[in-house]
């Protein structure tokens, strides 16, 4: 009876010892050590994601780049990578691309794929012929995880009790500026660094991965098209259509649901939200973001993250390369000196939302649907206004530069867009100087940098008003003014 006692003694410490190593980490969910992670069929707990985060860069040092975004409520790290052949330079002829996951803590599919995309494009770079000259000509950089709060909530090594939310309890895509609310008095950590990390750069093309349904879509998620137009429509329904016809050569019922059965929907069609960081990055920051939603599983179990990574994969690479697809150009001046944050516009077809912006080497990316014959109109502070056309082409970045010479600019689009059409309202820089007129007097004016700096609030009362920038450099603010009981919101670009 005592032998016994003692075996059923010992078979019980056992496992509780066992029940208290398990009950540290998800079981079958989770690595807890890098060499558990070789095949990507897991997801890693927080220490091994920086790990592999830190591999990759010292394992791919001629190519990769570890980048720290920020830092989250709790202190964890908001990281990237940058993947590029000349990874310590910023190559303002090559265009940026910009992968973002997990802003949601409990959508965890896109988190494993971005390590997964990031392995294959360091492994494959010098073998794979396509995936070479991507990371020849594409500045691209990743964030496999940009809520780690939300993942790890219980901690490091859980991730099957995560959530939606930061740990302030903040839906971080809902917390982001909006048309109608550009600046906050307050941003989460998250957010903010995110917001900087975008202003910091010239991103051409992003995407947004989620889970809890299997369809792209892509911007207006604030509006519906009658309320605010986009003129680029039809080129996001073509790459959206591009990424589904890739993903169903492998699986042909694939992003086909009730929703949209050919796989991607006009957001708001689908539900309107506010504060999303699509409509962030199209709006103000003038990137090209959709969203992809992978898996109608938040938490996609281990033993299917092979079977979504296949139906992805040459999709998610595919979608880098369209950045080297459009119109792209290099903006200077009589002498060659490059003109920087100069606004292209297209033509007969862009809203002043819509445009973009030449980096500070001068170089702009537009992106257009193929075989059609646009006129481009460049404006910049101080130069002549000039106009060109070009033939866009498939598969094909065409190359449309442009020389100014010094002058008087004009603003070929209208001044103000939508919002309160039965009052006249008008905006414009000199020498440093934001100039506002309006038909009836401004009650109201409100400027913000694109980092999100107050640089003006007043109450003028008058009918024009000048205000000197004197704390601001060159770039985009957003104006917000009440006139004549009506709202107007502007962008403006800021020269000196």
């Amino acid at each position: 009876m005592g032998k016994w006692l003692y075996k059923i003694f010992i078979c019980g410490f056992i496992l509780l010892i066992n029940s208290k190593l398990y009950a540290q980490y998800d079981t079958g969910y989770v690595a807890i050590d890098i060499a558990q992670m070789e095949n990507f069929n897991l997801y890693p707990s927080y220490d091994v994601y920086l790990q592999m985060m830190d591999r990759f860069a010292s394992e791919h040092p001629d190519i990769c780049k570890l980048v720290e975004i920020g830092k989250s409520v709790q202190d964890r790290k908001l990281l990237a990578v940058k993947i590029s052949d000349n990874v310590d330079d910023e190559e303002f002829s090559e265009p940026e691309f910009f992968y973002s996951s997990t802003i949601h803590g409990d959508e965890l599919c896109g988190f494993n794929f971005m390590l997964r995309l990031i392995n294959d494009l360091l492994t494959n770079y010098g073998s794979d012929s396509y995936i070479t000259w991507l990371v020849n000509n594409v500045q691209i950089y990743i964030n496999p995880l940009a809520n780690p709060d939300g993942l790890y909530t219980t901690n490091n090594n859980f991730v099957t009790n995560s959530t939606r939310y930061n740990a302030n309890g903040a839906d971080l895509n809902r917390s982001f500026p909006t048309v109608a609310n550009p600046v906050f008095d307050f941003y989460e950590p998250e957010v903010k660094a995110m917001m900087d990390f975008a202003n910091a750069h010239y991103f051409s093309i992003s995407a947004n991965l989620h889970s809890g349904s299997e369809i792209l879509n892509y911007p207006w998620d604030s509006f519906y098209a009658s309320e605010l137009p986009l003129p680029d429509n039809s080129w996001f329904e073509q790459i959206c259509s591009k990424y589904v016809a890739a993903a169903r050569k492998t699986d042909p019922e694939y992003m086909a649901s009730e929703i949209a059965q050919n796989g991607y929907v006009f957001g708001s069609q689908w539900y309107k939200i506010s504060g999303g960081r699509q409509d962030y990055m199209n709006y103000f920051m003038r990137c090209r973001e959709i969203t992809i939603e992978l898996s109608n599983a938040y938490c996609l179990h281990p033993d299917f993250l092979d079977e979504y990574w296949n139906k992805n994969r040459t999709s998610l690479i595919n979608l880098i390369g369209e950045t080297l697809h459009g119109v792209t150009g290099l903006v200077t001046d009589l002498y060659g000196n490059a003109v920087k944050n100069a606004e292209v516009i297209v033509l007969d077809k862009d809203k002043n939302y819509t445009t973009v912006f030449t980096n500070n080497d001068g170089y702009y990316f537009r992106y257009l649907p193929p075989d059609s014959i646009y006129e481009f109109s460049v404006y910049a502070d101080g130069y002549e206004t000039i106009n060109q056309a070009v033939a866009t082409q498939k598969d094909t970045l065409v190359q449309l530069d442009f020389m100014l010479r010094n002058g008087i600019a004009y603003y070929p689009l209208s001044s103000h867009e939508g919002i309160g059409e039965e009052v006249d309202f008008s905006a414009r820089c000199d020498n440093g100087k934001i100039v506002v007129e309006a038909s009836k007097p401004i009650s109201d004016l409100v400027v913000v940098a694109s980092d999100g700096r107050i640089l003006v609030n007043s109450k003028p009362k008058k009918y024009k008003s000048e205000y000197t920038l004197n704390n601001c450099s060159h770039g985009i603010c957003v104006i917000k003014a009440e006139c004549g009981g009506k709202s107007f919101t502007h962008k403006l670009f800021i020269t000196k």
